[in-house]
């Protein structure tokens, strides 16, 4: 039996995320992929893409989906431009991939899982921190029972500053804003741009949507999107979450904090865990690797194009992610009350 032909990549957005996270992190190394087409909003970034991974530049997100080399959209754009380039990449047939959040409104989620569906096209969502070595030794901690029944988890992320655009050879450390990420046009904030990632963690740890969404937000004057959030959330089973994100903040708090009734899981920063377990010495694990490609999602995405499996991350999913986004948007406004999730 003849190997499968690489799948035709076109990938539109090369920012922080398009140009390391994707290209440079897997799909340039993979060899079930092929970059074949790129596109930025400035003809530069474009072309300076198209000469760094060899593939084709165009100006027009448009004429890159329209590519018939391209079998699968990657779209690793601002969040206000997911809906309009699904809806496209599904109308001319094409498998997509997208960035989180999946879009800015529960409304864009459904009406972009429809038009996969009606498309018989695979569409799944880059939640890549899924994959995450601490993640994935929390995740085994857990289900080997260690720390018996979880009953509470805390997640935070420590930003030091305002979002960035990607420097020379690595995200996140150009000198230059990224001025949409900072807009409610552009859906910015941190709870558009940073939660996702741990909303998708609560949501994957307790198997699905909470029963209820409460928040608090905090936004500099002069600014006009929060610079903290802080997400609480009940799981059906009596399971308890709390999220924080800080834009700015100046020390670091506890990254993980998961409580099970026979001992508790403490990240104190991304690159550590402690097990703690009553009557034993603490189990320690150090130096785990920080996440930049993710060549586990792309592995699953093969299998789900190809197969039929499902897909490495189930849009559905990612749709409860946003409804809790705009519910916790819904409860600063009124002064954290707890808002009934439904979608």
């Amino acid at each position: 039996m003849t190997a499968a032909a690489p799948i035709g990549v076109g990938l539109i957005g090369l920012g922080n995320s398009g140009w390391y996270y994707h290209a440079e992190g897997t799909l340039t190394r993979h060899p079930h992929y092929e970059l074949v087409a790129v596109s930025s909003r400035t003809v530069e970034r474009a072309r300076a893409a198209a000469e760094r991974f060899g593939a084709k530049a165009y100006d027009d997100w448009r004429a890159l989906i329209d590519d018939p080399k391209v079998q699968l959209v990657v779209i690793a754009t601002p969040h206000d431009l997911h809906l309009p380039m699904t809806l496209a990449a599904a109308a001319a047939r094409k498998h997509i991939v997208v960035e989180k959040p999946m879009a800015k409104s529960t409304a864009e989620t459904a009406e972009m899982m429809a038009a996969a569906d009606n498309a018989g096209v695979v569409l799944s969502v880059f939640q890549n921190r899924r994959w995450e070595e601490q993640y994935q030794s929390i995740l085994e901690v857990i289900r080997n029972g260690a720390i018996g029944d979880v009953w509470r988890v805390e997640e935070r992320r420590m930003h030091r500053g305002k979002y960035v655009v990607a420097g020379a050879g690595s995200p996140h450390t150009g000198s230059d804003l990224a001025a949409w990420a900072h807009t409610t046009d552009g859906a910015g904030g941190v709870t558009y741009l940073i939660s996702p990632h741990l909303i998708d963690h609560q949501i994957h740890l307790f198997g699905g949507a909470p029963l209820d969404v409460s928040a608090v937000m905090h936004t500099y004057p002069g600014d006009v999107v929060e610079h903290y959030v802080d997400i609480r959330m009940n799981f059906p089973g009596g399971g308890l979450s709390r999220i924080e994100v800080y834009r700015e903040a100046v020390d670091e708090l506890p990254a993980w904090v998961v409580s099970g009734d026979r001992g508790t899981i403490v990240g104190r920063d991304l690159r550590s865990l402690d097990i703690h377990r009553p009557g034993t010495p603490p189990e320690l694990i150090r130096d785990l690797p920080v996440l930049r490609g993710c060549d586990a999602f792309y592995d699953g995405l093969f299998q789900a194009i190809t197969e039929g499996a499902p897909p490495p991350v189930d849009p559905r999913d990612s749709a409860i992610g946003v409804r809790i986004i705009e519910l916790a948007h819904k409860s600063a406004r009124s002064g954290g009350a707890r808002q009934e999730f439904s979608i």
